[in-house]
């Protein structure tokens, strides 16, 4: 069997005079390294003790400041409402049997002008769709088609309020102001021959406050509900043209507050510059 041990001697940067000296050295230097690996393994261990949950919440810790001021916030909403109709009444009125699919797509964007507070805009693509079969004051049923599509920016300001000291969970308000333009057609079949076509152009504005919470899921990444135009107003302006031929203009003003679940927007979104080092 080969002694390493003088080999190893050599390359000692102090010499050991005496053979109980390169023992105690070899003890000491053994110990070392038991020591060495069981810290490490009792680091490995802990780290395993954890499950998914702590490992992503130590994240949220420390230095996390998702809405600090020169933050910057990117988001994509979606809502979406399916409404069936049998014998329901409406203004002027009744839908014997119906179907209406409606869905909003919202894309943000934001800056932190201060701590928790966030100025920005929406734009916002809306869809609506309905059919069925309608009654009308003058006892006349119908079958009716309906398809509108609009477009809305809302610059807007929105507020932070924390519930939690690490800002993992959050409630916000936002105050916003929108505008934009739609169109809608409609057609409705009068006694399986009589056909009416209109064509509308369409201008709206709206102001109202929108509430909502947030949660940070997986590091700078959150989810968002939100409650649209809790409390709002709205102006429609609306140009029609019926057969090509007969023209007319209708303006609505609303002011409304309601809860309205079918409403909700769930969102995803990601702040920039949340985790400081």
């Amino acid at each position: 069997m080969v002694d390493f041990a003088p080999y190893f001697y050599n390359f000692l940067p102090f010499q050991i005079s005496c053979p109980h000296s390169m023992k105690l050295f070899y003890l000491i230097l053994s110990i070392f390294i038991l020591s060495v690996s069981f810290s490490q393994a009792q680091s490995e261990d802990s780290i395993k003790s954890k499950n998914p949950y702590d490992l992503m919440s130590n994240y949220y810790d420390h230095g996390f400041s998702p809405f600090a001021k020169k933050n910057w916030y990117v988001g994509l909403a979606f809502s979406l409402t399916d409404e069936k109709f049998d014998n329901t009444p409406k203004l002027l009125e009744r839908v014997i049997a119906g179907n209406e699919l409606n869905y909003d797509l919202t894309f943000k964007g934001g800056y932190f002008i201060g701590n928790y507070v966030m100025v920005g805009a929406n734009f916002i693509y809306s869809r609506d769709r309905f059919s069925g079969q309608v009654v009308q004051q003058s006892t006349d049923t119908l079958t009716r088609q309906n398809i509108s599509s609009s477009g809305r920016i809302v610059p807007l300001i929105k507020t932070y309020f924390p519930l939690t000291k690490n800002h993992r969970l959050s409630l916000f308000n936002e105050l916003g102001f929108g505008f934009g333009f739609g169109n809608i057609l409609t057609r409705n079949i009068r006694n399986q021959d009589v056909i009416e076509k209109s064509f509308t152009n369409e201008f709206k504005f709206t102001a109202g406050l929108s509430p909502g919470i947030t949660f940070f899921a997986i590091e700078n990444f959150c989810f968002e509900v939100q409650l649209n135009n809790l409390i709002g107003y709205e102006l429609t302006v609306q140009d029609t043209k019926t057969n090509e031929t007969e023209s007319s203009r209708t303006t609505k003003n609303n002011v409304n507050f309601s809860i309205n679940l079918l409403s909700l927007n769930l969102g995803l979104a990601y702040y920039f510059g949340a985790k400081k080092p």
